[in-house]
């Protein structure tokens, strides 16, 4: 059973000027050049909720702890006055080179997905209601849980996915609203209490109090089964808290599934150092070329198409031409039964056949994640990087058969869900 209470969310102050300015992205997003751009304010939340590269996490830890102390001092962060849960809005587009990565059905001039937010009852993922479709790693976890306990704050929801074919709870939130998406029309009576745009994409958050509203979205809920999409660690780590130290609740934004403003992008991958002969001789025992030359349709078409169950292909960027390669449907049936998974067989095959046997003691620093193609061809044509593999999306469907039927993990960043949520717009105090 999936339940779910209102809270009393912390905010920053409605009175501060330049709002704008003190939100950035979710830690696990943030590079060196995004920290330099976001950390040069300090009163920005990045400073409580992302580690620099360079300090400890202790001491990033430390920092976080007086930040945040100083924030609720100086009232940069104020606590809401009532328990409550919330529509998170988040209304954005996308540039074209990530536009054309998704089916043509689903293509839109602008997405406005809604999100519930509430605190959920924390359980051991797989065991129950919650279940996720990561891989988790136990230092990302650890930190974590050290830096929710310190601060004794949920800094950003951690995002799921429910089914409901009938869409009741949407309804419910744009009926509160009093408009359909993607309009966006704000009244006075239900004013957003956060309205602010972080990097082109508007986050918008308002609070529903009303007892009668609650208890129907909880029953709603309650017999739902929830997928966790972006925030594995963090829900790790308020498991641990739970264990631990008897914080039973974590902040949580549900989604529904069917939302066509929810997208799942591929991650591609580049990689420097890679043992370009052990390469060819897996490609060549592994693969065939379907498609070469330069990039363009055709490139898209051979990459996108498919001929059935265990057709596995990527394209392939060396800093002189592109191609599509197809492996071997005996070679991926073999592999599909040997792991017991049917889903997400491009991931695992590049893991198994390629990554792991080419970069050398399989170092996964040397294996680099973007989320375009543009970006992965011109880290190989820039910035020394001698690979790029570029990969297919999942639809939203693999996800849910990996993690409800296959019950398995995909490997690391195989899915890549849009719209992010961004630090800032919405926190929480644990007090249990």
């Amino acid at each position: 059973m999936v339940t779910i209470k209102p809270f009393r969310t912390t905010v920053l102050n409605p009175q501060l000027p330049q709002r704008d300015r003190l939100v950035c992205p979710v830690y696990d997003t943030i590079d060196e050049t995004e920290y330099a751009r976001y950390g040069g304010e300090k009163n920005n939340v990045i400073n409580i909720t992302t580690r620099k590269t360079g300090v400890d996490s202790e001491g990033f830890i430390t920092n976080a702890m007086k930040c945040l102390e100083r924030f609720f001092d100086e009232q940069i962060l104020v606590e809401r006055d009532k328990p409550a849960l919330f529509i998170y809005g988040i209304r954005y587009t996308l540039p074209g080179n990530i536009l054309s990565q998704i089916p043509e059905i689903a293509r839109r001039d602008i997405y406005f997905a809604f999100g519930l937010v509430g605190l959920v009852k924390v359980e051991e993922l797989g065991t129950g209601s919650i279940v996720g479709h990561e891989r988790i790693f136990e230092k990302h976890t650890i930190e974590r849980y050290n830096l929710m306990k310190a601060c004794g704050m949920n800094f950003s929801p951690i995002v799921s996915e429910y089914n409901m074919p009938g869409h009741e709870i949407n309804n419910i939130l744009e009926d509160y609203l009093g408009f359909k998406r993607p309009d966006l029309i704000l009244r006075e009576e239900r004013a957003p209490l956060v309205d602010l745009e972080l990097n082109g994409t508007r986050h918008l958050l308002w609070e529903i109090t009303e007892i009668e509203i609650i208890e129907k979205i909880q029953q709603l809920l309650k017999d739902e089964k929830v997928l966790i999409l972006d925030g594995h660690h963090r829900y790790n780590a308020a498991n641990e808290l739970r264990m631990k130290d008897g914080v039973d609740y974590t902040m949580m934004m549900f989604m529904e599934g069917g939302d066509r403003a929810l997208l799942l992008l591929p991650w591609h991958r580049v990689v420097r150092r890679i043992d370009l002969g052990k390469l060819e001789l897996q490609m060549e025992r592994y693969f065939e070329t379907i498609w070469d030359g330069k990039r363009g349709d055709g490139f898209n078409t051979a990459l996108q198409d498919s001929d059935g169950k265990y057709d596995v292909r990527m394209g392939l960027y060396n800093g002189e031409t592109f191609s599509v390669q197809k492996a071997n449907k005996e070679d991926v049936k073999r592999l599909s039964v040997e792991l017991g998974e049917n889903v997400g067989l491009d991931y695992i095959a590049l893991n198994e056949w390629i990554i792991g046997p080419c970069v050398d003691n399989g170092n996964i620093d040397d294996v680099v994640f973007v989320d375009s193609m543009d970006e992965a061809v011109n880290k190989v044509d820039s910035k020394g990087f001698d690979v790029a593999f570029l990969i297919r999306p999942l639809a939203i469907e693999d996800v849910e058969y990996k993690a409800h039927v296959e019950t398995k993990n995909f490997p690391q960043k195989s899915t890549l869900f849009l719209p992010k949520v961004a630090e800032g717009i919405m926190m929480r105090q644990s007090r249990e």
